[in-house]
């Protein structure tokens, strides 16, 4: 069987660690596009219809502003996490980053390939800077993020990295007045979709057929398949 994974670099680094068998593709799509969803759900479209000749399709994005919303593959099935996004994928399930958010609320997270690829808020803050002076970017980064209260650091891989990781985020802590906190990451869920096995949080689409995102339906994809 010939696997095609599309997905998101925040989950590039544990992906790669994974070291997957030969007959799985990877490609991950510029971070940026999560800003724009109506061309991420294009360009995810474009890379399924490339990606045709291979026996299944493994999406490693969530409901993601609702970009996945009616993908569809015409001659092979899909497979992909039914989480909110890729923090809560990193952190096992949408059920523990409810829990977890319900115990400290006002925190925003960090995985680390969110660092590593993606445009954190102090970075954010710089652009506006650039564009329109700093107060006006003041205001912009105090209306974005004004709420949050602490930074969280996902563990999720090992070695010299997270330690670029924890930096990276005391940098953007210090700038923000955040506080920081580590929580350890649950890679369950992801090792489960990467492996296109039956799990209650994974949504199946049968070849054809678009993907849904109401709540509580991959159920009802994996009875289809």
């Amino acid at each position: 069987m010939r696997i095609k994974l599309i997905g998101c670099p925040s989950t590039r680094n544990e992906v790669m660690a994974m070291e997957l068998p030969s007959n799985v593709d990877c490609e991950f799509l510029d971070f940026s596009l999560h800003a724009f969803p109506d061309e991420l759900h294009n360009e995810l479209q474009r890379r399924i219809d490339a990606s045709q000749a291979y026996d299944l399709i493994i999406l490693l994005y969530g409901r993601c502003s609702r970009a996945v919303a009616g993908l569809v593959s015409a001659g092979i099935p899909m497979v992909l996490p039914a989480v909110h996004d890729c923090i809560s994928l990193l952190l096992g399930s949408d059920l523990r980053r409810q829990q977890l958010s319900a115990r400290n609320p006002a925190v925003y997270y960090f995985s680390q390939g969110w660092l590593e690829y993606g445009r954190d808020p102090y970075a954010e803050y710089c652009e506006y800077v650039d564009k329109y002076g700093t107060a006006d970017a003041g205001y912009l980064i105090r209306t974005l993020y004004g709420t949050y209260r602490g930074a969280v650091l996902i563990r999720t891989c090992g070695g010299g990295k997270i330690e670029e990781c924890r930096q990276k985020v005391k940098n953007i802590a210090d700038f923000f007045d955040w506080s920081v906190t580590e929580v350890e990451g649950d890679l369950g869920l992801l090792t489960a979709v990467v492996g296109g096995k039956q799990h209650p949080d994974i949504i199946w689409v049968p070849p054809g057929k678009p993907v849904k995102l109401e709540e509580g339906n991959s159920s009802e994809y994996q009875s289809q398949f």
